[in-house]
């Protein structure tokens, strides 16, 4: 009983770390737009090449060949390039442009609606209404946004109009990103799946920036540490973590715990840059993350029917 309750405790936390790890990903992220004067479009590019070419080294140094098993039927093919080229560029662009157009917290929360983008999704798909969890999850989620972008009056918009288009844009793209790959994720390892993904995103990028065009950036120091923060802590070290939680206490609890990282990202705002966060936002914010927890505590949900159970990478 001891070790069964030491281990939940140690998944729990590990999932929450690489949720912790993902919010410093994006703050790090409006570090490089505020003070470096870099754009969405370079950030993605880097990343996404670093990060596919870590992650495929190390599924290589652990499985070999096998690593390229993925290209070898033209299902998988076509699947592996929309994940790629859609899923993961489409996401990560979008995800980075709605911070740079607003600031960490805000671009990772209008993220986290795409929870019940998948709840509607899945509901059309099926030929019916959501359930009463999933309909109160849909009011939380358009309440959430509705005061966090408003304040509660209909004539005014707290951030730019571009950040809540790119923002929802970002919502979308993350419930395809999450849906796509269901087939993948079940034939292969998630290392190979999202290696590969990251990889193909980050060849599409290049074609739109190469990562030595900075674009006006300034690469300093700091600017450089950012941008390794980005990569390590944003892939690296989140994917270990989480996927860690997940092996010990399942991917419906993991990504309870890895909700921690909206709050985590307005945490570190406020304190590093100041970020007005009020009482609406805040208010604003637990309806959002709340979405994430009645949606994955439904009878309905579960066993991967609704995606891999993976927040973004």
């Amino acid at each position: 009983m001891f070790l069964a309750k030491d281990s939940f405790v140690k998944g729990a936390f590990l999932s929450a770390l690489g949720g912790v790890c993902w919010a410093l990903s994006g703050t790090f992220g409006q570090y490089l737009f505020e003070v470096g004067g870099f754009d969405a479009v370079w950030l993605t590019t880097v990343r996404l090449l670093a990060a596919g070419v870590i992650m495929l080294a190390i599924s290589f140094a652990k499985k070999g060949r096998s690593t390229v098993f993925l290209w070898k039927e033209r299902l998988d093919r076509i699947e592996l390039l929309l994940y790629g080229l859609l899923g993961m560029a489409g996401v990560q662009i979008t995800y980075f442009g709605a911070i740079q157009f607003s600031n960490a917290a805000t671009g990772t929360l209008i993220q986290y609606t795409g929870s019940v983008i998948i709840v509607i999704y899945v509901a059309l798909r099926a030929f019916h209404l959501p359930n009463k969890s999933e309909m109160i999850a849909v009011l939380l989620a358009v309440g959430g946004l509705f005061l966090l972008s408003t304040h509660g009056d209909i004539h005014t918009l707290v951030f730019s109009r571009n950040a809540l288009i790119v923002g929802l844009m970002s919502a979308v793209l993350m419930a395809f990103y999450s849906l796509e790959p269901r087939r993948l994720l079940h034939k292969f390892d998630t290392l190979r799946v999202n290696g590969w993904g990251m990889m193909l995103g980050g060849i599409l990028m290049f074609f739109i920036r190469q990562p030595w065009e900075l674009g006006g950036g300034t690469l300093d120091f700091k600017c450089l540490l950012a941008t390794g923060g980005v990569v390590l802590f944003g892939t690296i070290l989140s994917f270990f973590f989480f996927m860690e939680g997940v092996r010990i206490i399942g991917s419906d609890l993991a990504v309870l715990y890895a909700a921690v990282e909206p709050l985590t990202a307005a945490i570190v705002g406020i304190l590093w840059f100041g970020i007005p966060f009020g009482l609406i936002d805040w208010i604003g914010a637990a309806m959002i993350v709340s979405t994430v927890f009645i949606i994955s505590l439904a009878p309905r949900w579960g066993k991967g029917k609704y995606g891999s159970g993976e927040p973004e990478a």
